[in-house]
């Protein structure tokens, strides 16, 4: 059975426990109750919606220490709105604003097919790529690719730069190695003149993160609403500097640009900018280091199931000086007679399915030949599902 907590089984679908992290794949974290009723107030009225997002944004501005802030469909769509104001800098769209006459259609509508005249290149650390670098082209960009896959200099950053064809640089918060840090990357970009993106969609743990990295240089920076903020899973955030976030506002949804398609409801922003409060006013060191605690726990019971070692790895934060995340690990030795590969996949096609992380190496380097569990979203029971499971899977592995 799906246990307790299973509002999908009448519906005859599998429940998953979420023992890896917030996933978009799984409907992203679990938001406060408080974050619901303020999507059900906001659905008793109507607003306007360019009105609505400018709201929400001076709230995520003041929240975070940034010039301006933006609600967004997602941390994607916020990325492709970042590239898209970087591309349309210096030209006659910085003349219009969104609360005023709708008359610059022409002007957003130039993306993504017709960029004749624009700077549309991006350049990015080859150590630092990734697969949401496809969003960089959606906006009609193009990346430029700096350096090798193993290390990238700060030379290697400034000779790609082209100054008729750059736009900005653009660098996403991994736990990958060889790659310059932010404030780096962000001097040789202001050296250049153009701004720097920061695609920081899973880093928003703690309060300090968004102001941390505004500070290391960054112009526009990229949130997810929906993972560790606990806001509605289709949310997202873009703060930054004021001009080039009005840029992203003048062709995000409701507007007729290249974000008409990402449709951000009066309900969604109302439970973002709710979640927004709820997480601040949370004690963050408080949060993580009970965290750590289920996670000991957790790792402490796996470590005793036979053909298993277990202990306890932190997850970076790109901030120095913060209480991270934690997460138990395993290891198998010979005993368990089952790959690490092979436990991933039975956990996964059992009932309830149950989601870890295999090798998830944009956690931590240090998950290599591991599998990571993530104790934040267990719900009451889990633990013995888990635990029981993987001993079953153990005692009689699963024919190859």
């Amino acid at each position: 059975m799906g246990g307790a907590n299973d509002p999908y089984e009448k519906y005859g679908l599998k429940r998953v426990i979420n023992a890896a992290t917030s996933l978009t794949l799984l409907g992203g974290s679990m938001p406060h109750p408080d974050v619901f009723k303020a999507m059900e107030d906001a659905s008793k009225a109507f607003v306007s919606i360019p009105v609505l997002q400018q709201w929400a944004g001076e709230r995520i501005a003041v929240a975070f220490g940034a010039e301006a802030g933006l609600p967004t469909a997602g941390a994607v769509n916020a990325l492709i709105l970042a590239v898209a104001s970087c591309m349309m800098k210096g030209t006659d769209l910085e003349d219009h604003d969104p609360l005023g006459p709708r008359i610059w259609n022409h002007l957003v509508q130039r993306l993504p097919m017709h960029t004749e005249g624009l700077k549309t290149e991006f350049i990015v650390q080859g150590v630092n790529r990734n697969v949401y670098d496809h969003a960089v082209e959606c906006a009609g960009a193009a990346l430029v690719e700096a350096g090798s896959r193993e290390e990238t200099t700060a030379r290697d950053l400034s000779e790609a730069f082209n100054e008729d064809r750059t736009a900005g640089y653009y660098y996403t918060v991994t736990a990958s190695r060889g790659k310059l840090p932010i404030k780096k990357v962000a001097e040789v970009a202001h050296d250049h003149g153009v701004p720097l993106i920061v695609d920081a969609a899973p880093s928003l743990t703690h309060k300090a993160i968004p102001r941390g990295i505004l500070e290391a240089g960054a112009d526009l920076v990229v949130f997810s609403g929906g993972k560790q903020m606990g806001g509605p899973n289709n949310s997202g955030i873009l703060i930054g500097r004021r001009d080039l976030v009005k840029l992203a506002h003048l062709q995000a949804y409701p507007f007729d640009g290249i974000g008409r398609a990402s449709k951000m409801s009066r309900e969604t922003i109302a439970g973002l900018i709710k979640a927004l409060e709820i997480f601040m006013e949370r004690e963050d060191d408080a949060y993580y280091r009970a965290l750590e605690e289920k996670t000991r726990e957790l790792s402490t019971r796996l470590d005793e199931i036979p053909g298993i070692t277990s202990g306890v790895l932190m997850e970076p934060t790109v901030v120095g000086g913060l209480i991270a995340s934690s997460y138990a690990y395993i290891e198998l030795d010979e005993k368990a007679g089952i790959s690490l590969k092979g436990l991933h996949t039975a956990l996964l096609e059992g009932y309830p399915s149950i989601r870890t992380l295999h090798e998830p190496y944009f956690v931590t380097p240090e998950a290599k030949d591991r599998i990571t569990l993530k104790a934040e979203y267990l719900l009451e029971g889990d633990n013995e599902i888990i635990l029981d499971r993987i001993t079953k899977i153990i005692e009689n592995p699963p024919t190859p």
